[in-house]
């Protein structure tokens, strides 16, 4: 089974998504970045687009992010703030 890492994303006034995934993809001022369990420690700021995640269940999510933000992956935990 394919390692898992938490993942939390919020908006400014609700919790979007907080669970396991396998991977996410988000939009960042460089391009899209992968993030798989384990990742390097890394800020970045976001941009409009789309956040991909893949869960332990085998679904794929999607969430439309229409302005920017910020993620923070530190110690296999995703934080994104939008």
């Amino acid at each position: 089974m394919a390692k898992t890492f938490q993942v939390s994303i919020y908006s400014s006034d609700q919790t979007l998504y907080e669970g396991e995934a396998i991977s996410l993809i988000a939009p960042s001022v460089s391009g899209y970045l992968g993030v798989l369990a384990n990742h390097a420690p890394i800020v970045a700021k976001l941009v409009a687009g789309k956040i991909t995640l893949r869960l332990s269940t085998g679904k794929t999510s999607v969430i439309d992010v229409s302005a920017g933000g910020f993620i923070e992956v530190l110690e296999n935990k995703v934080t994104l703030l939008l």
